[in-house]
């Protein structure tokens, strides 16, 4: 998915589609603490959320080395009201956390900002004050480095 399209696909986008699971099995068999928290995270929205998996959204994770509880977590739909979708927003926010940890010191301006503005657009086409623009927008607002230049061109010394 490219973050310029005209018309996004906020129900994938809400679903966690943005999330690189390669790079959070990695942070997994690395044995971060991102990756450990996400865990915990799975285990919270399961408790909270327990839904019939969907097959499609499970073979997303069936290549990569993870956990069943966060595999079972990422299979089921996402919940949309509630305390569900509060935690399942903490459940993505832990798998970018996870696949933050594997990107290079270099690589995260770009990749943040690409990610900032990719929420940010969601969250306008979704109405920054519908529930699911609020959810966009608070994903957008716990991305790190808001501190950092707003280009992508930033490189850190």
């Amino acid at each position: 998915m490219h973050y310029n399209d005209p018309v996004m696909d906020l129900d994938r986008l809400y679903g966690g589609s943005f999330i690189d699971w390669g790079a959070v099995s990695a942070s997994w068999n690395k044995r971060t603490v991102p990756s450990r928290l996400l865990l915990f995270a799975a285990r919270r929205y399961l408790g909270e959320h327990p839904a019939t998996a969907d097959g499609s959204r499970a073979e997303t994770l069936d290549p990569v080395s993870l956990p069943e509880e966060i595999k079972r977590a990422y299979a089921v739909p996402p919940a949309t009201e509630g305390e569900a979708a509060r935690l399942w927003g903490e459940f993505v926010d832990a798998a970018v956390a996870a696949e933050l940890e594997m990107v290079t010191y270099g690589e995260r301006p770009p990749l943040l900002h690409e990610l900032r503005n990719g929420l940010s657009q969601a969250a306008e086409e979704a109405g920054e004050r519908t529930e699911r623009g609020r959810w966009f927008m608070r994903r957008h607002d716990a991305l790190p480095g808001t501190d950092l230049p707003d280009s992508p061109e930033y490189l850190p010394v």
